[in-house]
């Protein structure tokens, strides 16, 4: 059974991201892992490591208990607690030999966009291409997924991250716009290749049903997507962490930042 990893430290800031969590666990078909690391057990003893561990692990249910209204007992989730010298390194130790689905978080302004994504601690948690992350404001309201914006650049990983988010969501039926933009002062040549590539991408062998396509025309990429997202009410913007920025319209530092300050909504990164 896959995995969905919940890492929280218990403030209001992943309280969403935990209901959201829980709220869309069967969507996901995935087990529920809520994860806490505990980075101040370094200088302990064993015996207190123990001891310091039980009482966070009571602190995590009492926190799940409070926000999601009811008993541990009559929660379909399993808390873990574990030690680690940051809480980067306690979540890549924990899921390193796990079939985990994603990553979960909460996010509070663009500091745990620009930590977790593109910071030196993305580097060393993130090892495996499959290990997604999705990032959940503070303030966002809990719904069910029924929209989902995938954004590409024609990268060779595409094909690959658009099964894997067909996949996601078998179960229910959301639709995916992939959508990629197009800068209208490109030379003609350079706007036909594109289109060229977006023609090649549709034929690829996918659930068509659940896909659609669309290309923008606009020199600002920040403006077409977050106007794109509020026209269509997106729920959840998809994105490839794109190996060449330089080429990349899409996913670079900026531009993330940017739309994830302007729409408040998931954001779901393929590492």
């Amino acid at each position: 059974m896959k995995k969905i990893v919940y890492a929280t430290n218990c403030t209001g800031n992943s309280s969403t991201a935990l209901k959201y969590t829980y709220a869309n666990r069967k969507i996901f078909d995935a087990d529920l892992i809520v994860l806490h690391v505990v980075t101040s057990a370094q200088k302990l003893s064993k015996k207190e490591t123990a001891k310091l561990l039980t009482e966070e692990k009571h602190r995590v249910a009492d926190f799940c208990s409070s926000q999601l209204g009811d008993s541990l007992e009559n929660l379909d989730l399993t808390i873990s607690v574990v030690t680690g010298e940051s809480p980067i390194k306690g979540i890549q130790d924990f899921v390193k030999d796990m079939n985990l689905q994603m990553l979960v978080i909460g996010a509070c302004g663009a500091r745990p966009i620009r930590e977790l994504l593109f910071g030196s601690t993305a580097k060393e948690m993130i090892t495996h291409p499959e290990f997604p992350i999705l990032t959940i404001p503070q303030a966002y309201e809990v719904k069910t997924p029924k929209k989902i914006l995938y954004t590409t650049d024609f990268e060779e990983e595409d094909v690959f991250y658009l099964k894997k988010l067909v996949e996601t969501f078998s179960t229910h039926s959301s639709k995916i716009s992939v959508v990629h933009i197009i800068k209208k002062d490109d030379k003609p040549e350079k706007i036909k290749e594109q289109e060229e590539k977006f023609k090649r991408l549709k034929s690829a062998n996918f659930d068509s049903s659940k896909l659609e396509y669309e290309l923008i025309y606009s020199n600002n990429v920040v403006d077409a997507l977050s106007k794109f997202i509020k026209e269509e009410d997106i729920d959840i913007v998809a994105m490839l962490e794109r190996k060449n920025q330089q080429k990349s319209n899409l996913l670079h530092k900026d531009v993330v930042k940017q739309i994830y300050a302007s729409v408040k909504v998931p954001l779901l990164i393929f590492k």
